[in-house]
């Protein structure tokens, strides 16, 4: 029986913000689907759909990164993921309004 030194907090593992931009997916596909088949009632409801979660979950990807910056996550990555959200939501709000 030794006398181990235990924290009270376990060992977090690195903070990491690579996963955090996935949302650009939806974003690039209600986008692409807008640019394409915007003028069907059809294609703008259901990339309105898509572009509405896409904006959400982007809305909590870039409070996901902030709160990364914060623990220490590396910038650079933390910025190029905010980045991509930021210009995946303006491309779907833009084609939105120019669908309209």
């Amino acid at each position: 029986m030794g006398h181990e030194n235990r924290s009270t907090t376990p060992d977090q593992p690195p903070v990491s913000v690579s996963g955090d931009a996935w949302p650009v997916l939806p974003l690039g596909l209600a986008a692409l689907l807008l640019r394409t088949l915007g003028d069907h009632t059809w294609a703008y409801a259901v990339g309105a759909v898509i572009g509405a979660f896409g904006l959400v979950a982007a809305v909590v990807g870039l409070g996901v990164c902030v709160g990364a910056l914060r623990r220490g996550a590396d910038v650079g990555k933390a910025v190029w993921a905010g980045e991509l959200l930021l210009v995946g939501g303006f491309a779907v709000v833009h084609q939105l309004a120019t669908a309209w």
